[in-house]
């Protein structure tokens, strides 16, 4: 399965980065130059329905609750689509991480934990674009005797191996209209020709109950396409290589790919990290836009995504390591819902390009980028997404993974530890005295993540696909202890 394109660590994709960075169309202070995020720029936003795209059938209106304190209406609202409660109750002042369990076919890593319903999905993972291995489990302890499940299974028992013979990893589930969405990394045998003889991926679609439809018989091919009205199935993305994740956009909805550019052939040539955009029967996602453009020969891919400031960013991976940028954003003009190549900007952060994002995460007026790069793996934040200042955490806290906000507070999750961030600075709340830590950061494409489910703060292993929970402690507890 593409082994040519295998993810690889990319400390090693890093070690052989020789290219002098190259300025790129929006670029940022390092962060060795940082001082104070600045405040917010009081751009008035005016909605409006110019330059719809043809597959938009309903442009997207303001809401009151997305104004931001200046009084800036948005088209989208900051952050993802997945619902985010924060829990309520009294945040704790420290706490440790207790094991729940792990669902039948839970592999190895959890890559993404999404609440939908009554229950808690993860996405999971063996080796993301390396080894053959892809479910998602389903966590639901209104079930006492049996809360785990298996969701769905794109394991394909008993089918040929030889190309990859089933997903592997899914990265990202994702809960958009009280739907599941799940991109699939990488596809057996570059896709079953279900649109594309040359290569396609899948994005699989439950049900407003959660529930994903089977892979069918014989030989476990993806199931039928999805329905608007809510029929659970497989959208195909056609001249994709991989897919990491899918968001709303502008009345959109968007996939990150890396992927064939138009009137080329698979398995030659450039492949580019691409965004997709979905019709309007859900049925497929058509090839939009291309990072970098002008082609250049090499695998390049766009990652995860996250919408801030009427702004769409997405992570890049570059194979070669080589990338002069750390992301892109697509800046579409105010009340604008097309999507053009020209709105599409590569930016860099960092000194020397080439990071990789692990999360995003916008909260209240703030994105958080937790990224891979040559100076390890930092979280850093902006409040007007051009100029970012690094949050600092102790030595011996390990890299961060995930951040969300719980009971009030926002809280990191690292390999060590969990922390509460003040003003830009880390307590530790809990630490992991693991001989080996249950959350450590085993590749780019797969760090531990957070939900809050239930009132209750969750965290996905990295080891044997077990979930964990935070249990907070008392005054008296933590004597006792």
């Amino acid at each position: 399965m593409m082994k040519w394109m295998r993810s690889i660590a990319l400390a090693v994709g890093l070690a052989g980065c020789s290219l002098s960075p190259k300025p790129s169309a929006v670029t940022a202070a390092p962060p060795q130059t940082e001082s104070s995020v600045p405040q917010l720029q009081n751009n008035t936003l005016q909605a409006g329905a110019d330059g719809a795209a043809p597959q938009v059938t309903q442009a997207p209106v303001a809401k009151a609750e997305m104004v931001d304190p200046l009084g800036q209406a948005r088209m989208d609202s900051d952050g993802n689509d997945d619902i985010e409660p924060e829990g309520r109750g009294p945040f704790p002042k420290s706490g440790h991480f207790e094991k729940v369990g792990r669902a039948p076919i839970s592999l190895r890593q959890i890559c993404d934990l999404t609440p939908l319903g009554d229950a808690l999905y993860a996405a999971h993972s063996l080796m993301p674009l390396g080894a053959d291995g892809a479910s998602i489990s389903r966590y639901r302890p209104s079930l006492a005797t049996r809360p785990f499940a298996t969701a769905f299974d794109w394991n394909r028992p008993g089918e040929p191996s030889k190309g990859g013979g089933a997903g592997q990893g899914f990265l990202r589930v994702r809960a958009i209209d009280g739907r599941l969405y799940v991109p699939d990394a990488d596809p057996p045998y570059n896709g079953f020709g279900l649109m594309d003889w040359g290569t396609e991926g899948y994005v699989f679609v439950s049900n407003k109950e959660g529930a994903f439809a089977y892979a069918t018989r014989p030989h476990y091919r993806p199931p039928g396409r999805p329905s608007v009205d809510g029929r659970a199935g497989a959208m195909v993305i056609p001249r994709a290589y991989h897919d990491f994740d899918v968001i709303r956009f502008r009345g959109h909805l968007v996939a990150a790919t890396g992927a064939v550019p138009p009137k080329q052939r698979a398995w030659y040539g450039p492949s580019p990290g691409a965004l997709h955009v979905a019709t309007e029967d859900l049925s497929h996602f058509e090839y939009a836009l291309s990072y970098p453009k002008p082609y250049s020969d090499g695998v390049w891919r766009l990652t995860y995504m996250v919408r801030f400031r009427d702004r769409l960013y997405a992570g890049i991976q570059d194979y070669d390591g080589r990338a002069p940028d750390d992301f892109v954003m697509l800046t579409p003009a105010p009340g604008q819902f097309e999507l053009k190549q020209e709105q599409l900007h590569p930016v860099r952060i960092t000194n020397h390009g080439a990071a990789q994002t692990l999360r995003w995460y916008a909260d209240r007026n703030r994105l958080y980028w937790i990224a891979w790069g040559r100076d390890g793996v930092r979280l850093r934040v902006t409040n007007d997404g051009d100029h970012w200042s690094s949050i600092d955490l102790p030595a011996d806290a390990g890299a961060p993974t995930d951040l969300i906000r719980f009971r009030g507070q926002l809280v990191v999750l690292t390999e060590h530890g969990l922390y509460r961030i003040d003003n830009e600075h880390a307590n530790v709340i809990a630490s992991i005295t693991d001989k080996k830590s249950p959350f450590e950061l085993r590749d780019s494409l797969c760090a531990a993540p957070l939900a809050v489910f239930n009132e209750e703060l969750y965290a996905g292993g990295q080891r044997d696909g077990s979930l964990y929970r935070f249990v907070g402690e008392s005054s008296d507890e933590q004597s006792a202890r």
